[in-house]
């Protein structure tokens, strides 16, 4: 735009858009891009204006409620809201906005201060006039910037991100990539997740508990685990999640603090899955995510809209001197009253085959994963369910339900598939639902009975585990059950077969 004698306007362009009945503006050299609102990951213990964590092609994006931020009460999201995209010197970050309403040129002497600059919490100081009176209220984004804690390590986090990309694409073509076996688990809307090796076993949730006095609020109380005392502890109030119904919920059994010394049950509201993670896949935690609680470890991106928090469990409790008096004097307990007995234990793997529970030993169980999008391919036994792409690798799957005699079931939302590992191979086993990871005595597991209620499933048999009460659990052979044999015959059938589509 030119003015008389040729000499050009001085003027700034803004980003503006709406809030409410007011109109904001942000200057365009912010700017880097308008999406729609994405699918965020809600970061636990981070004020309420901090939306969550988004997948922006790869980087993460922390997203923020501009509403909130200004103080201005929230509305539920419509298909107006836009998220606008900011960025400055490679800090970036997402604002929620009511709807945007376009680029605009505002001259500079129409821009009045109102407000002292640099005052703490002073995100908007200037008011511009246009459009024949109407105002609008600029944003001091360098401030809004700083507030949010976006500094010099979450520039080099979000940089990290696209050389773990990169670096990714380059180590495809390798035979082998570091991996990571997480066990993924929910609390509240979220999902989470603990290196499997820091995992000792995996329980239900009693109807009761002892409760202890004078204990921090994430403390539920105090349960007895093959003659231990095992505090409870609730990722829920950890989180500062509200309570919900704990019905159902699993005991992840976890040694927490410096030195994982100190075994804990983290109470949480269902496990998933466990999983293979390709190391490169472990993103650097932004600043804002550090803020809420150093027990973040990385957040892995398994999809668009599928995010979870690893955590590390040397720092999800920072103050484990109580739960070590515990453990002594619970300790010193059991040994007075001899109780203590050491005995070889097995670590199995429990699930559901319509109304009865097998186990397999969990070193046979390579990790635990959703029922996915199977291939079914021509000429199989009828217990050939076909084959799965699992992070490139072709999988033959098993339907344990079809293999011993049960009628066939639609997939749904409870089925899992256990991929186990040979010598040579790998092979999926389809069951109707995953219960635990228990550990149980050796002195607890009896010999094959002689007579079992399904004779086609007798030679797979390794035992019985008897569990406390009236629970019997089949432990199932993985060298008979997972038949390597066969694997290799399916794979050699679907390498002659078009599976392209």
């Amino acid at each position: 735009m030119a003015v008389a004698g040729g000499s050009v306007a001085s003027l700034d362009q803004y980003v503006v858009f709406r809030l409410g009945h007011e109109s904001y503006g942000i200057a365009i050299e912010y700017l880097q891009e308008i999406i729609r609102v994405p699918y965020v990951v809600k970061v636990p213990l981070t004020p309420p204006y901090m939306r969550g964590l988004a997948n922006l092609r790869g980087n993460i994006l922390p997203i923020y409620d501009t509403r909130l931020r200004l103080s201005i009460n929230a509305t539920d999201d419509d298909e107006s809201n836009r998220v606008i995209v900011v960025n400055a010197g490679g800090k970036q970050v997402g604002y929620i906005v009511d709807r945007v309403e376009g680029v605009v040129d505002i001259p500079r002497e129409a821009v009045e201060e109102f407000r002292e600059k640099g005052d703490t919490g002073n995100f908007v100081t200037r008011a511009a006039r246009v459009d024949e009176g109407r105002l609008v209220l600029l944003i001091e984004m360098d401030q809004m910037l700083k507030d949010v804690g976006l500094n010099d390590s979450v520039v080099a986090s979000l940089k990290d991100t696209k050389e773990y990309e990169n670096r990714g694409a380059k180590e495809e073509s390798k035979a082998e990539e570091n991996e990571q076996q997480l066990l993924t688990f929910q609390v509240g809307k979220e999902e989470y997740a603990l290196d499997i090796a820091d995992v000792q076993e995996i329980v239900h949730l009693p109807e009761n508990w002892d409760v202890v006095p004078d204990v921090p609020p994430y403390v539920l109380g105090l349960v007895s685990l093959r003659d231990r005392v095992l505090p409870l502890i609730s990722m829920r109030r950890l989180f500062g999640l509200p309570e919900g119904d704990v019905a159902g919920g699993r005991i992840v059994v976890v040694y927490v603090g410096e030195g994982k010394r100190v075994a804990v049950g983290l109470v949480v509201d269902s496990v998933a899955e466990v999983l293979r993670v390709a190391e490169r896949l472990l993103e650097p935690v932004p600043a804002v995510v550090q803020r809420a609680g150093d027990e973040f470890a990385a957040i892995c991106r398994l999809s668009d809209e599928r995010m979870l928090f690893a955590l590390d469990a040397s720092k999800l409790l920072r103050d484990v001197a109580f739960l070590t008096e515990w453990e002594q004097e619970g300790a010193e307990e059991v040994s007075a009253c001899g109780q203590r007995v050491l005995e070889e234990e097995q670590q199995l793997v429990t699930f559901f085959l319509g109304e009865e529970e097998f186990a397999l030993p969990i070193d046979s169980v390579r990790e635990i994963i959703r029922a996915g999008r199977i291939t079914a391919i021509p000429r199989m036994p009828d217990f050939v369910k076909g084959i799965l792409n699992l992070r490139g690798s072709i999988v033959p799957i098993i339907d344990l339900r079809r293999k011993f005699g049960y009628p066939e079931r639609e997939i749904n939302e409870q089925m899992r598939i256990l991929i186990c590992e040979g010598n040579t191979s790998v092979m999926g086993l389809m069951v109707d639902g995953v219960k635990e990871v228990a550990k149980i005595s050796v002195n607890s597991i009896e010999a094959t009975p002689q007579v079992l209620v399904k004779d086609s499933i007798q030679s797979f048999v390794a035992g019985i585990a008897k569990f406390n009460g009236e629970r019997n659990v089949i432990l199932l052979d993985p060298a008979r059950v997972l038949s390597w044999e066969e694997g290799a015959e399916i794979m050699e059938v679907v390498e002659g077969t078009d599976v392209s589509g």
